[in-house]
């Protein structure tokens, strides 16, 4: 906003003393233009910046800004060019700045100073526009219009960014990083209709860390978070590229391997296993161990609850089996 005001007040002060000038007007309104023009936009800026609630005065400062520029439309005698500009200008960027809210606002302040000023004058009109005023208000349409393109790009361009971003916060695990079942599920569903059209062979593994609730309970949830942050890291260690480790809540996760057969499938777990055995969290030489359950999709699934609980089903047949084990189906 600052930079804005600071180039609009800046290219109207050349149309606006272009037909003060012409008017032959008293030096004390030309040194309250040059205030407006170099001064206010600090001054404004100040305001904004040491208020309790910057938003609402910066809003008061645009329909302030709207007031002013009012004034100056009444002292140049309405004269047509720069007026319009000027006018045009102010409105739009109330407008979106704000929205019709502002609009209205700075719409009432823009005529409400015009008017005082105008009328005060006597009411003139100058519908000629003299060749230096014109030439003095060309570059306020073509500077301040391109300005405000490239502002509106780099906006649209933060927000995209922003957009992006908050994207992928959403489909995370705030804690590991990893992916969550909002993200997990659609990639399921994906991979069936894949399966589906191209009869290939794909695992679902579903991971549960044995005997998790004891070691919360015995050592604390600092050495759980690290257990299941070294798990998530394990996991992506032992994953490839095209696959998804994610995390379902609590101490359960759930790997989705694309093009992955029983065998390799279960090879991976094994991989797991031998590594989660090594993991030690914060020191606490608590022993870690998985249980895993693996399922091949068949070609008649058609919903991502059905493959998860196939996978699940097998790993609570590792669990009754004597954990720290795998069991495919």
């Amino acid at each position: 906003m600052y930079l804005m005001r600071t180039l609009g007040t800046l290219l109207c002060f050349f149309p606006i003393l272009s037909v003060l000038s012409e008017h032959h007007v008293s030096g004390l309104w030309k040194l309250l233009l040059g205030l407006n023009a170099f001064i206010w936009p600090t001054v404004a800026f100040v305001i904004a910046r040491s208020a309790a609630q910057p938003l609402k005065a910066e809003n008061r400062n645009l329909i302030c800004d709207a007031a002013a520029g009012g004034v100056w439309i009444g002292m140049m005698s309405a004269n047509p060019l720069p007026s319009v500009t000027i006018a045009a200008i102010l409105l739009s960027d109330r407008l979106a700045a704000g929205g019709i809210t502002l609009l209205r606002k700075a719409a009432l302040a823009l005529s409400c100073g015009f008017l005082i000023c105008w009328l005060s004058r006597g009411a003139p009109f100058e519908p000629v526009v003299s060749q230096r005023t014109m030439y003095a208000t060309l570059p306020l349409i073509a500077i301040y219009m391109l300005a405000v393109s490239v502002l509106t790009d780099t906006i649209a361009s933060k927000l995209r960014r922003k957009s992006k971003e908050l994207g992928r916060i959403a489909m995370t695990d705030p804690l590991l990083g990893i992916a969550n079942r909002r993200l997990l599920e659609p990639r399921i569903r994906s991979e069936l209709h894949k399966i589906q059209q191209c009869h290939t062979q794909s695992a679902l593994m579903f991971i549960d860390i044995d005997d998790f609730k004891a070691v919360n309970d015995h050592f604390g949830h600092k050495v759980g978070d690290a257990m299941l942050a070294g798990v998530a890291e394990i996991l992506r260690r032992q994953t490839r590229a095209q696959d998804t480790p994610a995390r379902l809540g609590g101490d359960e996760f759930v790997v989705l391997l694309p093009d992955t057969t029983l065998e390799e499938a279960t090879a991976m777990g094994e991989a797991m296993l031998a590594e989660v055995a090594l993991l030690q969290s914060n020191g606490v030489p608590s022993h870690c161990s998985l249980s895993i359950g693996i399922a091949i999709a068949r070609p008649d699934m058609t919903s991502a609850t059905q493959w998860l609980q196939m996978a699940d089903d097998a790993l609570y047949c590792a669990k009754r089996n004597g954990k720290n084990r795998i069991y495919a189906c």
